[in-house]
């Protein structure tokens, strides 16, 4: 009789025991689409943030600069409207695209080109190539650049641009890869040449290099004569949490060290930006899309 009623015991144990479970999977799977809900929010179009960032320089006035990386062919709002209106806010002098603009998977550039159309009206471009670039040229057969020189911009690939902005000489160069290093692979004719060639000026030397390895991880910053270096790549870690920060970034792995900020060197400063977009399938997640606003400001 004991035995039967340790028996029924026991199976009513399981029973709360399932129930528990049940329970707590319900819970999980709630949060589990709360968090997805809160997730997109996040990645919604209102959610375009903006990253400030001063650096003083020899200037007589200061100059500001938008940088947009990583767009991956997303559009915010009707025509990428919410995104024109944000950045001609900020009154730029001049706005850097530092690469990734276009997914590699996109059937044709009509979305960025519609976008520089937009912007040139509001500030110079300059447009450095991403790997989504190459790889959308090499898939595709066809070369980028006349078209991103007819839509406004002025596209830098392994070469530089000698500017006035309010009186001020800057040297505006672009390279796509790892600056001075093996990953310079030859696109349009001596890379390194290029390399020696932009570092040879008194005047401001300005570097949209789409990749931030060399210069965030590698040391770049304490070796290279270039004074500041917009960049990006890396998606701002793509997975970011509270308290954690970065868990994943693409190119990178799990959990890296370095996917956004200002980084002051020897010799050269670099600003790595989270970035607008993402390759498609990969979400953003607690990582807004982000605006880079950089003051160029005389020295106090």
């Amino acid at each position: 009789m004991k035995s039967i009623m340790k028996m029924k015991l026991s199976e009513k144990t399981v029973s709360r025991i399932r129930k528990l479970l049940l329970w707590t999977l319900a819970a999980i799977l709630v949060l589990g689409v709360v968090l997805g809900i809160w997730c997109y929010r996040r990645w919604d179009d209102e959610t375009l943030t903006l990253a400030h960032y001063e650096m003083e320089t020899g200037f007589d006035q200061p100059i500001r600069i938008v940088q947009l990386s990583d767009l991956h062919s997303h559009v915010f709002g009707t025509d990428n409207d919410t995104l024109v209106e944000r950045i001609t806010a900020q009154q730029p002098d001049l706005i850097a695209m530092t690469g990734d603009m276009l997914d590699k998977s996109d059937p044709h550039a009509g979305a960025v080109c519609r976008l520089i159309r937009e912007l040139q009206e509001v500030a110079p471009v300059y447009y450095c190539y991403g790997n989504h670039e190459k790889a959308w040229m090499h898939q595709n057969g066809v070369d980028l650049t006349p078209q991103l020189t007819q839509a406004g911009a002025v596209v830098l690939d392994a070469d530089f641009a000698d500017i006035m902005v309010k009186g001020q000489p800057l040297r505006i160069g672009g390279y796509h890869g790892y600056y001075r290093y093996w990953g310079m692979q030859a696109s349009t004719g001596n890379e390194e040449a290029f390399a020696n060639a932009f570092e040879d000026t008194d005047a401001f030397r300005l570097l949209l290099c789409h990749i931030p390895t060399g210069w965030i991880d590698w040391g770049d910053i304490h070796k290279f004569p270039v004074d500041l270096v917009l960049t990006g790549h890396f998606h701002g870690g793509q997975i970011r949490l509270p308290v954690v920060g970065s868990v994943y970034a693409p190119y990178v792995g799990f959990f890296p060290e370095n996917t956004e900020g200002m980084y002051a060197g020897k010799t050269a400063t670099a600003i790595l930006s989270t970035g607008l977009g993402s390759s498609p399938g990969i979400p953003r997640i607690n990582n807004p899309p982000q605006v880079v606003v950089v003051d160029l400001l005389p020295e106090s």
